[in-house]
């Protein structure tokens, strides 16, 4: 233990750490709220920066780590709130999990800082910008895959008011991850004194140039991947419950009644949406008791889709799903679960410190792959719940069978912080990527609606009681990024590697 602790027992060192942590935090301002995406620029050149001081290994983990620490500690540091306020746990203790959590993202870029550290050591001659570029990306795949994952605050998030956001139709949030890293890890080796260092990175200039200006050529013709085809009016309910009192027996009746009499009030709609767990009844509870609202929206030819708890009772699961009815039907059950949140991983060990710590625990289970499109009247809609919008391979997956998206959700967890408003702008990527609408409900805001271009055309204020009445359009064509996902961005890493192969063999002929 002393040994892994031993960098910081040098001053200098510590001032590194110190920067570092400065630098990542800093890259926040990027991301929505803020949205000024040059402030990425600082985390990724202090990154890359940090890596051209003579370090160890151990030191270069460390100095990864600092700036992961940074980034999620001014970033994501809003999950206190859902712990502190719901958790049950008390005050220090939820400081520590918020802390042990963010070092656990941390940790993926301390990840980066060793393979870094250890290709440069190992391949002197390679692109220094294109391997970290190549690691960080790798690193970040990591941390959005592995045991669920957590892909929030991916570098291509920042570029929303930049020209390579028109990227993301061509290849997906990996592309503009990648064209990110690379754009803001070239100038710390582009304009260093060393006569030779420049040259090995021209490939990484070329790639830089070209990135640009695909974005700006795209940004200046407003190219269309996909066409508008039928209009048709949505009606978003947002309930505004108190979290604290949402799943109470007697908050469950007067829910409803209100949901469905902002339904009725609505009936001109095509569609109406309510959020996550907007019924708090299982849905064979509830099933018969529905059936004369059922049909009057069959009457007035309205589909609702509505999130609700599902209990299989033949296999015992419970499900957090999405249910069609009226003119639609349909049931979606969530496939990418909330560790701890949904469900506890390693559950028969973790499950018991929770347990003596007095934490809530959920038991879900994740719903099968390749689970079909609901249907509201003529139109496929792809349903997410939560934070699965997160998620582009797994929208993805069900955008081609679809008219538009639908996501539903509850951020009342993360309170008036900036995480709420974070998920609005990844939705606003998924929406980008497939070239279609994405309708977003949800129980304290931000409800909103998205067009094919990722613009947001209609929104209702956050912790209000309300509905949004507007029209949206479903579209035809499909973007290059749904058709052919990540192969544009494996291409351009697969053309970059092949170049540097190249001129190291014309190198060691010479």
């Amino acid at each position: 233990m002393r040994t892994l602790f031993q960098p910081f027992m040098e001053k200098r060192f510590l001032r590194l750490f110190f920067i570092g942590v400065i630098c990542g935090a800093l890259g926040v301002f990027a991301f929505a709220p803020f949205t000024f995406w040059p402030a990425i620029a600082i985390s990724i050149a202090g990154f890359s920066w940090l890596l051209t001081r003579p370090l160890s290994y151990k030191e270069a983990s460390w100095l990864g780590f600092s700036v992961g620490l940074g980034h999620f500690g001014a970033g994501i540091s809003w999950i206190y709130v859902s712990i502190a306020n719901y958790g049950q746990v008390g005050i220090i203790l939820s400081v520590l999990i918020t802390f042990a959590f963010i070092s656990v993202l941390a940790a993926f870029y301390a990840l980066a800082g060793f393979l870094c550290s250890y290709f440069f050591a190992r391949a002197p001659s390679l692109s220094k910008s294109f391997t970290i570029s190549l690691t960080l990306l790798f690193t970040e795949y990591l941390r959005s895959n592995l045991f669920t994952g957590f892909p929030w605050l991916l570098a291509g998030y920042s570029m929303e008011k930049s020209v390579l956001f028109e990227l993301a139709p061509v290849g997906g949030i990996w592309l503009l991850t990648f064209a990110c890293l690379l754009s803001f890890s070239l100038p710390i080796f582009l304009f260093q004194n060393k006569k030779t260092l420049w040259k090995q990175e021209l490939v990484s200039l070329s790639c830089v140039i070209f990135l640009w200006g695909m974005g700006s050529a795209l940004y200046l013709q407003g190219n269309q991947w996909v066409s508008e085809k039928d209009s048709l009016q949505v009606t978003v309910v947002q309930g505004n419950l108190k979290q604290d009192e949402k799943w109470l027996t007697e908050q469950a009746i007067k829910s409803l009644e209100y949901y469905q009499k902002a339904t009725l009030e609505n009936l001109s709609s095509d569609l109406v949406i309510w959020p996550e767990t907007a019924i708090t009844y299982f849905h064979h509870q509830v099933n018969k008791h529905l059936q004369p609202f059922q049909e009057t929206l069959l009457e007035t030819n309205t589909t609702l889709i509505t999130g609700i708890p599902y209990y299989d009772q033949e296999n015992e699961y419970y499900h957090n799903s999405v249910w069609a009815m009226g003119e639609g039907f349909g049931l979606y059950f969530k496939q990418r679960l909330v560790p701890f949140g949904e469900y506890i991983p390693f559950a028969d060990y973790v499950g018991k410190l929770l347990d003596l710590f007095g934490m809530p625990m959920s038991m879900f289970s994740a719903g099968d792959k390749n689970q079909p499109v609901l249907q509201a009247r003529e139109w496929g809609v792809a349903a997410f719940i939560c934070y699965e919008i997160v998620y582009p391979e797994l929208v993805r997956s069900l955008v081609k069978d679809s008219d538009f998206l639908v996501t539903i959700s509850n951020d009342g967890w993360f309170g008036d912080s900036i995480g709420p408003i974070q998920h609005l702008q990844i939705a606003q990527f998924r929406a980008k990527e497939s070239g279609k609408y994405v309708i977003r409900s949800t129980n304290t805001g931000i409800s909103a609606v998205i067009n094919q271009h990722g613009e947001i055309t209609a929104q209702a204020p956050q912790f209000v009681r309300t509905t949004l009445t507007t029209p949206i359009k479903t579209t035809i064509g499909t973007t290059p990024y749904v058709e052919h996902g990540n192969l544009v961005v494996l291409s351009i890493i697969l053309s970059m590697l092949m170049l540097y192969s190249l001129g190291f063999f014309i190198r060691t002929r010479r």
